[in-house]
């Protein structure tokens, strides 16, 4: 893993560029550009917060902060994952022409998205700041999991991007998947709110973490309790050392399958 872990450092501009490149071309044909990423989660949010206040009645405090504290996240991963899985078969002519780690490809496509995550920042973190001024405090933490996330999804997105090329229908099956996971995910409710007999859902999903640990920082300005920590470090850890072995193991066969 750290032989690959090299070698795409090694490759590090090439990646940076190719993200670049992808962030642009996503926004470039639109009229409110690199805006919509500001736009995106809080249109979102107000629809999610309407549903569940006007018509659901849902009684929490700062119900809106809360949501977004959830859904900003998710629409990274979401993105990210859609993007990362099809990203070989979509530019197979690269891995044609030119030789460089694989990687590089499924990375650039979640970094793509990551660049649009961090700009989102820009607006949400403020929101975030006026109703907790405490939260200047914890800005190491909010970098930490923003760290933690990206790693996380990096991995995530090099196994999808393996199991596209042997498997052509996991682009169809993803779009299921990220449904059924984000009403399984705790984006605009508490878990507090499941009945007990479906709470061990909770416990097997790799996104109550993360999730948790936005709302910790960002949402509650306090210190995660050490046990989220170290969960949402683990799973950062073993979700990107599974991909990169993954995608090791795979790399000779996936040239032939594309």
């Amino acid at each position: 893993m750290f032989k690959r872990m090299s070698a795409i450092y090694s490759w590090r501009r090439t990646l940076w560029e190719m993200g670049i490149k992808q962030f642009r071309a996503r926004y470039a044909a639109s009229v409110l550009g690199v805006a919509w990423a500001l736009l995106s989660p809080f249109l979102i949010t107000l629809v999610v917060v309407f549903v569940f206040t006007a018509v659901f009645r849902v009684e929490m405090e700062r119900f809106a902060l809360f949501v977004l504290a959830g859904m900003f996240p998710w629409m990274f991963i979401s993105r990210s994952l859609q993007d990362a899985a099809s990203s070989l078969l979509s530019q197979q002519g690269l891995l044609r022409q030119f030789s460089f780690p694989r990687e590089v490809l499924p990375l650039s496509s979640v970094l793509s998205s990551f660049f649009t995550f961090l700009v989102g920042w820009i607006v949400v973190y403020p929101v975030f700041f006026f109703a907790q001024p405490r939260l200047f405090v914890f800005f190491p933490l909010w970098a930490c999991i923003i760290i933690a996330t990206l790693l996380f999804t990096c991995g995530i997105g090099l196994l999808l991007s393996v199991a596209n090329v042997f498997w052509r229908d996991t682009g169809h099956f993803l779009d299921v998947l990220l449904l059924f996971w984000f009403w399984a995910t705790p984006v605009f409710y508490s878990t507090d709110m499941v009945p007990a007999h479906l709470r061990w859902v909770y416990t097997v999903n790799p996104l109550v973490p993360f999730i948790d640990f936005y709302r910790e920082v960002l949402l509650f300005g306090r210190m995660p309790q050490p046990a989220l920590f170290i969960a949402v470090c683990c799973l950062s850890v073993i979700s990107l050392g599974s991909g990169l072995w993954v995608f090791s193991r795979c790399e000779e066969r996936l040239l032939k399958r594309i």
